[in-house]
């Protein structure tokens, strides 16, 4: 492929999205919302359970609606209609973040489960677009490009609103840090913008339906999809090794700022160096990964990338000086874009065309149904055992469990 053509309107569009919404996985997910949540607003021992539950329903409750919501999709030929509304909703309660704070435990919960519901549902869409936009030859360096550009995202976002968070989360800096929360949701809409506008549905000719009609088709084609699995056992052990693997990254995600806090006992200036390290060096490797899987073939590309897990997870868990705290931060950025990127691609390459955008629903509810057992694990051992590191290296198995799936599936 070449260079120019990643610049093609729809590819271009499509690799955006991921820059806009980089600003979501980064400040609500994984770096201030998490801090803010455990310190002002749970205030409590069991903040770590807390926050590992509320991300644990969210992404429960969109696991169980992406397949339907994927064979709707397939049923109705709008895709990028729903995109467009999980984004736009997801942005929305992003914003209302704000007005959190210290005596809004419930509120706060509910509308970050909610931003998270309909990024997760958002997400899924934007993925099964990947099929949409590039080749079976030339997957693995579009999906590549899209995590790369979300890193740039990552970096660019981290250095505008250093202001905001240079200063902490309590005190006279309170209001400063929550502005975070809507400057996020703006960054996120401005570049959703150009997929709500380049990305297009497959033109099919399809008769007027309705609602309940689709509804009940969705369902009967989402059940029609577990039975696929039968003749396509090679897509049943992929999602259940891709279980494994979301699961431990997800978790990690969700509370490296918090271990970074409690455990490594950093401030929030060294988190977000950290952080700025893991997005620098990710856009390269995002683009190297993706490059090398083209050539090498994902499956071996994947399993490199989670034999890094493993190093990292351990390096994260016994480690306790700067120095392991940045070299972790190298492996990471390395590693988080191939091991998310390749299998992305991986998946879209083995799908039968016919039934893309449903097993995409399924890749989908694999990945989020998967990611409701690592958070809540993770806060539970670290609230009740008062140990991080334990709750850390709890990760490990399913890192080793993914791999050796991932190793017996020959088909590329």
């Amino acid at each position: 492929m070449r260079f120019k053509e990643m610049f093609r309107k729809d590819i271009l569009a499509w690799a955006l999205y991921d820059f806009g919404n980089s600003s979501y996985s980064l400040f609500i997910l994984s770096f201030i919302f998490p801090v803010y949540f455990k310190e002002v607003i749970a205030r409590s021992q069991y903040g770590d359970f807390y926050w590992g539950l509320i991300g644990s329903i969210s992404i429960l409750i969109a696991g169980l609606v992406s397949p339907v919501l994927g064979a709707a999709a397939d049923y109705d030929n709008k895709k990028k209609t729903k995109l467009i509304w999980c984004t736009l909703l997801s942005i929305l309660a992003t914003f209302l973040l704000y007005f959190s704070g210290s005596g809004t435990l419930i509120y706060a919960s509910l509308i970050f489960m909610c931003s998270n519901l309909f990024y997760l549902l958002a997400y899924s869409f934007y993925d099964s677009f990947l099929a949409r936009v590039s080749s079976k030859k030339n997957a693995g360096i579009v999906s590549g490009f899209g995590y790369g550009l979300g890193y740039l995202g990552g970096i660019i976002v981290l250095l505008l609103m250093k202001p905001l968070y240079s200063g902490g989360y309590t005190g006279e800096h309170d209001s400063i840090y929550r502005l975070i929360f809507p400057l996020t949701a703006l960054f996120f809409l401005i570049f959703s913008l150009p997929s709500f506008i380049y990305l297009k549905d497959k033109k099919v000719k399809s008769k007027q339906k309705s609602i309940f009609d689709i509804t009940k088709a969705s369902f009967l084609k989402t059940a029609k999809a577990f039975k696929e699995f039968k003749k396509e056992k090679h897509l049943a052990w992929f999602l259940v090794a891709f279980y494994f693997m979301n699961d431990a990254l997800t978790t990690i995600f969700a509370f490296v700022s918090l271990y970074g806090v409690q455990t490594l006992k950093l401030s929030i200036n060294q988190i977000g160096i950290i952080l700025l390290i893991v997005q620098v060096i990710g856009i390269p490797a995002a683009f190297f990964f993706g490059w090398l899987a083209d050539k090498m073939g994902q499956r071996k590309v994947l399993l490199i990338n989670l034999f890094g897990w493993v190093l990292i997870t351990l390096l994260l868990g016994f480690g306790s000086s700067m120095t392991l705290a940045y070299i972790a931060a190298v492996l990471t950025g390395l590693f988080i874009g191939g091991s998310q990127s390749v299998a992305r691609s991986w998946f879209s390459n083995i799908v039968p065309e016919r039934k893309r955008f449903v097993l995409f629903g399924f890749n989908s509810f694999a990945s989020k149904i998967s990611a409701v057992i690592g958070p809540i694990l993770f806060g539970a051992v670290s609230s009740f055992s008062g140990n991080q590191r334990l709750a850390m290296l709890s990760l490990v198995p399913f890192f080793i469990i993914s791999f050796i799936i991932f190793y017996n599936i020959k088909k590329e």
